[in-house]
């Protein structure tokens, strides 16, 4: 979990990403809301809010006139929710804080690392789509993404039998079944908070079946048959169905129907690029080399990469004007890494972005 400093994740924000403590099992982080990211929107928005600082104030101060109602659950349930999400999964929480930036308008809808949450608006280069005003829809997005800092690889090597669960395959980050994995455990902890038929609403609106297309494999193949508690966790699950096990058809079977091909589509995206990452570069007739499609939903999209950006450097080094090169080396750093760290020229300015697996 190397984090480039200059990367768009070491911007001095106070991410506070710390390691666990010995015997930190049963506690939850501290969460911290914040509705204001001012160099984070700076760099992903510089010609929104690069020339009038009046723009950044006036979206700052939307985001604080619409969140109310999720500091408002938070503050109720919020801790609630974290420890009962550690009991269904058997997993300690890794971290002791956690920063949560809400901004009015993101590349995506939501994003782990930093965790970013759109609350109005997600604006890209082909256009905008609006964030339903959904109260529920928003702690679902936040609540998936937490989780996702509990299953996820750790920055901490765990030991025992915690270890075993991190190895099996299903808990590899950003795949199918990792996804459908991270929203057993956030469906089955919202399900104790809010009731069966609030959570249905919540996960059926279209926003979350778009990004979510193993809900049906959650639903129907996971929790159909098996409902996780704290004397039967995921990591339980994980133990009683090793590799090669029956669930491996099953995960197959639905990760067909959803059209999802495997890593290379991401949790949502469809696979175009061919890549683990879901990033395929173009060259431009000046010798450039540029992002020329981002799977949506893979690890590229989810850093905010944009088609259209100019790739300055892959791991600190420049990019020259050779597409092959360019691509060995990002696939080079993935291989290696589950991580690539790299600027790309955006409006003028260049900015760093860290490409990483959950």
């Amino acid at each position: 979990m190397v984090r480039k400093e200059g990367s768009v994740l070491a911007l001095g924000l106070g991410l506070c990403l710390a390691a666990p403590a010995a015997g930190q099992t049963g506690t939850a982080p501290a969460l911290h809301l914040r509705s204001s990211a001012e160099e984070l929107l700076e760099i992903a928005y510089p010609a929104r809010y690069g020339g009038d600082p009046r723009v950044l104030e006036d979206d700052i101060e939307w985001v604080r006139d619409h969140d109310d109602e999720l500091r408002d659950w938070w503050d109720r349930q919020g801790p609630l929710f974290l420890l009962r999400a550690a009991d269904v999964a058997g997993l300690p929480w890794p971290y002791r804080d956690i920063e949560v930036y809400l901004v009015r308008t993101w590349p995506v809808v939501s994003i782990e690392y930093p965790l970013v949450l759109a609350l109005d608006a997600v604006q890209g280069p082909a256009g905008s789509a609006e964030v339903p005003r959904d109260d529920d829809l928003r702690v679902l997005l936040l609540a998936h993404q937490l989780v996702h800092y509990l299953l996820d690889d750790p920055p901490v090597a765990p030991e025992g039998p915690i270890a075993a669960a991190y190895d099996h395959p299903f808990m590899t980050p950003g795949t199918f079944e990792g996804e459908a994995l991270v929203n057993w455990v956030t469906y089955t902890a919202l399900e104790d908070l809010w009731g069966r038929d609030r959570l249905e609403r919540a996960t059926g609106r279209e926003l979350w079946r778009v990004y979510n297309p193993n809900h049906e494999f959650v639903i129907q193949g996971l929790a159909l048959d098996r409902r996780l508690s704290r004397t039967s966790p995921l990591t339980r699950w994980l133990a009683e169905n090793p590799r090669g096990s029956a669930i491996f058809q099953v995960a197959d079977e639905y990760r067909r129907r959803a059209g999802v091909s495997g890593e290379a589509a991401g949790p949502a995206g469809d696979g175009l690029s061919g890549t683990p990452f879901g990033l395929d570069l173009g060259a431009s007739y000046d010798g450039r080399i540029f992002v020329a499609y981002v799977d949506r939903g893979s690890a590229a999209d989810r850093t905010g990469l944009l088609q259209g950006d100019v790739l300055r450097t892959i791991e600190g080094r420049a990019v020259g004007s050779d597409i092959v090169e360019a691509q060995r080396r990002l696939r080079e750093s993935w291989e290696e890494n589950r991580e690539i760290n790299l600027s790309v020229e955006r409006e003028g300015r260049e900015v760093y972005l860290t490409v990483r697996g959950r």
